[in-house]
């Protein structure tokens, strides 16, 4: 009896894996494997694109304002010069890193840590400034006008500032360095209040009132009158800050205590120091040295008053010759020096900058000097008050009663009010102070939120190492998708062959 053998079952196990016939079943397919690694590299890169993951910030920039800078002054309400490294001063980053991550390293975070002034608005005229100056053939007029306007704009940006993060040097996340710089600010401002460089600024008596023993009654009474003085321009200058007019101590606001300090003045201090001064002669027959300061004081005030009739005269003869010889300059100004061969639409535009260039400076200077005028005559209407106060006008009404007597006693209830004024001026400071602490607007404003940057360097070499990964995981599917194909199709032509045999 014959019995059929499977040619199957006759064929040696093949359990070995031919390497050139992989080769050949990958080869046949390549355009199979070159559509996977295409559609990989598409689908990779569209999804970083969609996420923007390409982007690599290397720094943050953190842009403000400080409020306290103008352009004549680079220094602290309170005198003290100012630095933009202040803000990244080692004391400033030492407190943050107290109060954000005591790991880092102070010097890693002071080398990536910068300063700049900037601003975008400003910088974009410095530039032409600097194109005009740069440029030989400019008159030497404009070259002149565009010198001055050019330090003007730099001095105005420096109240700009710019604040920048290296990342790569700090070794800090992003997120965790957009915190970071305005945790440096923010200490920065919170020092710059404790240290006093802003509240400093109000000058106000620090001790209280108290009358000499070997004083005379008149130098009290000067000495009250300008103690008080002190106490008005510290009200002045406290309710010149930001968020003082709501200011509030024991149910009483500044303007309240501006008008106890007025009512001391004309209703106490002021009439009865005229009085001193009327009765200066009755007095210095008690004390001799009464009338000796009495004498010095008019006559240096005589000599003041020579000085600024002497100035204001002065400031009105420098008016008047200026407005002529302004005229006369812009009657004769000159066609920038007979230069014929430069167009004629050229030569106008230049003249007629020349011509604003030098009405504007005239208004300047018109204008500091009629302000000094105005100074000057505020000063000498203050002066004569003063003289005729301390000339005095004996007054027979008051002949048989004791003036020194009078004083004495005024001045002890005088130096009671005036030692509880100074501490309610001492307690609207604190408040004030506070106040500051809880708001740094009083030192800078946000002109932006920190910014993310990143170079286009390392945008490239990600965009670059993306796309060879990419390639890669397409290879490597379109390989298997390959080899998994060959091996079905070579399946079935062995099954087609079985069956055929069996026939």
């Amino acid at each position: 009896m014959n019995q059929y053998v499977s040619p199957d079952a006759i064929r040696p196990s093949e359990d070995e894996i031919d390497l050139a016939d992989l080769v050949r079943t990958i080869w046949r397919q390549k355009g199979l494997v070159l559509g996977v690694v295409v559609i990989t590299v598409f689908m990779v890169m569209s999804y970083h694109l969609a996420k923007a993951t390409f982007k690599t910030p290397n720094k943050v920039d953190f842009a403000i304002s400080l409020t306290f800078l103008d352009a004549d002054e680079n220094s602290y309400p309170n005198g003290s010069p100012f630095s933009p490294n202040d803000l990244v001063s080692p004391s400033v980053l030492q407190r943050v890193i107290d109060s954000v991550d005591k790991n880092l390293n102070l010097e890693s975070l002071t080398a990536s840590l910068t300063v700049e002034p900037s601003n975008s608005l400003l910088q974009a005229s410095e530039n032409k400034l600097a194109v005009m100056l740069a440029d030989a053939k400019t008159p030497e007029g404009i070259r002149e006008a565009a010198e001055v306007e050019l330090e003007n704009l730099r001095n105005q940006s420096r109240s700009y500032l710019t604040i920048s993060l290296n990342i790569d040097k700090s070794g800090i996340p992003s997120d965790d360095a957009v915190y970071l710089i305005q945790k440096v600010v923010d200490s920065w401002a919170q020092m710059a209040i404790e240290r006093g460089l802003i509240d400093a600024s109000i000058n106000r008596p620090l001790t209280t009132f108290v009358v000499a023993d070997n004083a005379n009654i008149i130098d009290s009474y000067d000495n009250a009158a300008n103690y008080l003085d002190s106490l008005s321009r510290a009200v002045d200058q406290l309710s010149g800050l930001p968020g003082s007019k709501g200011l509030a101590v024991g149910g009483m606001s500044l303007n309240d205590l501006q008008r106890e300090i007025r009512t001391l003045k004309n209703a106490n201090i002021g009439p009865l120091r005229e009085f001193a001064y009327s009765n200066s002669l009755v007095l210095a027959s008690k004390d001799a040295a009464i009338q000796v300061r009495l004498y010095s004081r008019q006559r240096l005030l005589k000599l003041e008053h020579e000085r600024l009739t002497k100035l204001i005269a002065s400031y009105d003869a420098s008016l008047s010759q200026l407005g002529q010889s302004n005229v006369s300059d812009l009657q004769g100004s000159p066609t920038l020096n007979g230069q014929d061969s430069s167009p004629q639409f050229d030569q106008s535009f230049l003249s007629a900058l020349l011509k604003l260039g030098t009405e504007l400076g005239s208004v300047d200077s018109r204008k500091d000097l009629f302000d000094r005028r105005i100074n000057a005559t505020e000063e000498l209407l203050d002066l004569e008050k003063e003289m005729a106060i301390l000339d005095g006008v004996v007054n027979e009404t008051f002949s048989k009663l004791d003036p020194h007597a009078i004083l004495d006693s005024s001045l002890k209830q005088i130096t009671i009010d005036l030692n509880s004024l100074q501490k309610q001026m001492d307690s609207f400071v604190v408040s004030a102070r506070e106040l500051i602490m809880q708001n740094n607007s009083q030192l800078y404003i946000v002109d932006s939120a920190p910014q993310l940057r990143g170079t286009g360097v390392m945008i490239a070499q990600k965009l670059s190492l993306y796309l060879v990964l990419a390639a890669l995981l397409g290879l490597m599917l379109g390989v298997v998708l390959a080899l998994v194909r060959g091996s079905v199709k070579k399946t079935s032509n062995s099954e087609l062959l079985s069956i055929e045999s069996r026939r």
